[in-house]
């Protein structure tokens, strides 16, 4: 179901770039839905975070998820350059890359979102 959504998700973010190559934003999110698909798409997920990247150093979010790329692809020197990054920029997306690389996945929808193990 959710290789559906991003699926679909993918299409949209391409017709954005297609409609402007510069859009850092649409780079970084086509590369998340990408990611998310599967490990066949890592290189070309790669490709989109470093596009974004160039096109808008100042951006966190490429290097966080980047970072977490990295993490999947084996590569956990290359994610703590990216934390190391985020660090540098004082983003608070810097606790989250660093959970990834200490645990070696992302955090669940419940401790994301802060949802109580009660419930």
């Amino acid at each position: 179901m959710m290789d559906k959504k991003f699926s679909k998700a993918e299409k949209k973010f391409r017709s954005a770039i297609k409609k402007d190559s510069k859009l850092a934003e649409a780079h970084n999110n086509l590369a998340y839905t990408l990611r998310k698909q599967g490990t066949k798409n890592y290189e070309a997920a790669l490709t989109h975070y470093n596009k974004a990247i160039y096109l808008d150093q100042k951006l966190p979010e490429p290097y966080m998820y980047r970072g977490v790329l990295y993490v999947q692809m084996g590569n956990k020197q290359r994610a703590l350059e990216d934390h190391q990054t985020l660090l540098d920029m004082k983003s608070p997306l810097a606790a989250e890359l660093e959970y990834v690389v200490k645990n070696g996945r992302e955090k669940t929808p419940e401790q994301f979102f802060g949802v109580s193990n009660k419930l």
